[in-house]
């Protein structure tokens, strides 16, 4: 299964039917490994079985601001990067289907657009990424480009959302 993307980081687990496990839990295992569990969990006689995925990065969000001034024209907030949360797990992967570079017509050089998707657990701080909102993957900066909330339990306002993903151009 190694060589499709991402399937390495998904184990099917069993909990206790009693467990009061749901979607968009995280657990950790006894070596500190930390794992989101990304199918609804759907009762059997004798277990609740969901999926569980390994993170594999720790998402810290930031948003730029632009400064703010007063009426009269005073600054009174400098532009800056305000960081929405930190240290969140995610599991995150390059989406395979489309190539790491990519010419546009009528412009010069490259756009680097790899798809990236992360999966992330429905919290009171992930619900407030918006598309354009930042984070830094090892040595490079994305953007978020589009958030599904198809993982979301509206009821219980708990799952998972999947971000879309891009290399912010020159790094």
């Amino acid at each position: 299964k190694s060589r499709y993307a991402n399937t390495d980081n998904n184990m099917n687990i069993r909990a206790d039917v009693d467990s009061g496990i749901e979607k968009g839990d995280m657990l950790i295992d006894p070596k500190g490994m930390v794992y989101i569990l990304d199918w609804e969990v759907a009762l059997q006689s004798n277990n609740a079985p969901s999926r569980a995925l390994r993170c594999n990065m720790h998402l810290t969000v930031f948003r730029h601001q632009e400064e703010v001034v007063d009426d009269e024209g005073y600054l009174v907030e400098e532009e800056c990067d305000k960081i929405l949360f930190e240290n969140l797990p995610a599991n995150a992967y390059r989406y395979d289907g489309r190539p790491e570079y990519s010419a546009i017509s009528g412009t010069p050089g490259l756009s680097a657009n790899a798809l990236t998707l992360l999966t992330v657990q429905m919290n009171k701080e992930t619900e407030m990424i918006r598309v354009d909102d930042k984070f830094v993957w090892g040595n490079e900066t994305y953007v978020v480009i589009d958030i599904s909330y198809a993982g979301v339990n509206e009821i219980h306002n708990t799952g998972t959302l999947v971000l879309q993903t891009k290399k912010v151009a020159g790094g």
